[in-house]
């Protein structure tokens, strides 16, 4: 297995709030599944959101004011 592969693995992992690094403590599962599917929904909203012309705390009020 080549090493680049395992390391770009565990570092989509990390950002998607599925593993979290320690150095001297090592990797550590902090999410689920579903977790990283709203990490990935979000993260294409805030893209879609920039494309559009919104910052990121425009972005952050919009969503505050739904609850």
């Amino acid at each position: 297995m080549n090493k680049n592969t395992v390391l770009r693995a565990l570092r989509i992992l990390r950002d998607e709030g599925l593993l979290d690094s320690q150095r001297g403590r090592g990797i550590t599962v902090v999410g689920t599944s579903e977790r990283s599917t709203v990490v990935e929904r979000v993260r294409t909203l805030v893209e879609y959101g920039r494309r559009q012309g919104y910052r990121p705390g425009e972005l952050i009020r919009i969503i505050e004011g739904m609850s």
